[in-house]
């Protein structure tokens, strides 16, 4: 019987370095959509978020304007609808304010990636030194 070995590349040689440069090249890729996954995580809740303030902008000012014209007595309509529309702008203003703290505490976009294909620029300029 004879037996099957992949060839053994000695240290060193052109084979090598490729080899270890294209695992490397696909270490990194796989770090770049796992990053990337996550940007469209994060942008999808973003997105989310902004509309969920949208719609309840909408949804109150609905429900305040049906309310002064079908409960609310004339001479009290227009106190009510301003307390209807500042209750609902405060809501609004409070769910933007939350979006734009999310936008301003995240991490940059591909991070992780863009530092470790930094150190491996160092490590291959610095053994070609």
């Amino acid at each position: 019987m004879t037996e099957s070995s992949a060839p053994s590349t000695r240290p060193g040689t052109l084979r090598a370095l490729l080899g270890r440069f294209i695992s490397l090249a696909l270490v990194r890729a796989e770090l770049f959509s796992i990053e990337a996954r996550e940007q469209k995580e994060m942008l999808l809740g973003q997105l989310a978020l902004g509309f969920l303030a949208f719609f309840a902008l909408l949804v109150a000012l609905m429900a305040g304007l049906l309310f002064v014209v079908v409960i609310t007595p004339v001479g009290a309509r227009p106190l009510v609808l301003g307390g209807i529309a500042l209750g609902a702008l405060l809501i609004c203003l409070a769910l933007l304010w939350r979006l734009v703290m999310r936008l301003r505490n995240q991490p940059p976009a591909f991070d992780v990636t863009l530092t470790e294909i930094r150190k491996d620029c160092q490590t291959l300029f610095n053994l070609r030194d």
